[in-house]
């Protein structure tokens, strides 16, 4: 039964998997860029890298779109005019924070959207004490593909600050979520493991979600009619923890062959759905950034 579970899901993920590296293959990753998502922000960039460490099991990955505001105002912008955009306020931002952080968070929502899976999954809370926590499930046979946990807000890690090359302007963390991996069929969870130590402890991977932005100029800046832009937006995800996805086996060191397995179908399904997940995301952000 277990091995039919698991042809089913690598069915379904190389129908997705397929849609996907013709997506992405037309896609390159440091000059072209995607459709325009909306009026005012277009992507500039999409750069990715998922790994399977073939001697833990253990998968990871990193994705990084950068988007641009597509109408600048002039170097010489007058701070009075209409068209020169003026700082935001506190509350402003706090505003743009908050709507930032329940994005992320619903992010195993927009999993099952049918334009994105082909009605293939859908999303359902693990029980009703735990609205936030979601279920992934087939459309058909309603097996669990993956379980997330409660979204929680944390302090971005060094790396995306000090790797982050996009400009030489400085950025700032608007925002940094991560989504834990509780089980599923694709996640490799050892059942023995909540017997030994509090489940809540147990590390299973996560999902981490990260909005930078460039800094906006003070009003001093402004005041001395210097080039008022629109902060560049950069939005990062990761596989980060100890998740080990199912495709990879238990034995290890992974073989070959089960490391190809996973990537040619889970790790394109991933890069995938980010890809459009990071759309999703600007897409939104920019109903309130009017």
């Amino acid at each position: 039964m277990k091995v039919a579970i698991i042809n089913y899901i690598i069915l379904m993920q190389s129908i997705i998997a397929i849609n996907a590296a013709s997506l992405l293959h037309t896609t390159d990753t440091n000059k072209k860029k995607s459709k325009h998502i909306h009026q005012y922000y277009e992507r500039r960039s999409y750069q990715w890298n998922a790994n399977l460490h073939q001697p833990t099991g253990i998968a990871s990955s990193f994705e990084q779109s950068i988007f641009h505001y597509k109408h600048q105002p002039p170097p010489s912008c007058n701070p009075s005019s209409l068209h020169c955009p003026s700082p935001l306020s506190t509350t402003k931002k706090k505003q743009i924070k908050h709507i930032i952080q329940d994005i992320f968070s619903s992010y195993p929502k927009f999993l099952s959207k049918p334009s994105l899976t082909f009605g293939l999954c859908r999303s359902i809370p693990s029980n009703v004490e735990k609205e936030d926590c979601n279920h992934i499930q087939t459309s058909l046979l309603h097996f669990n593909i993956l379980t997330f946990g409660k979204p929680r807000i944390v302090k971005p890690p060094k790396h995306i600050l000090i790797d982050n090359k996009s400009s030489s302007t400085e950025k700032e963390v608007v925002c940094c979520i991560e989504i834990p991996i509780e089980g599923g069929l694709l996640a490799n969870v050892e059942s023995k493991s909540t017997t030994t130590s509090k489940k809540k402890d147990v590390d299973h991977g996560c999902i981490r979600f990260t909005w930078l932005q460039t800094k906006q100029p003070n009003n001093q800046y402004i005041k001395k009619h210097i080039k008022y832009q629109h902060p560049e937006i950069i939005l990062t995800t990761e596989i980060r923890g100890k998740y080990r996805p199912t495709l990879a086996g238990n034995k290890l060191p992974i073989s070959n062959t089960r490391k190809m397995l996973y990537y040619s179908t889970q790790r394109m399904v991933h890069t995938y759905v980010m890809w459009r997940y990071h759309d999703y995301v600007v897409k939104e952000y920019s109903r309130i950034d009017e």
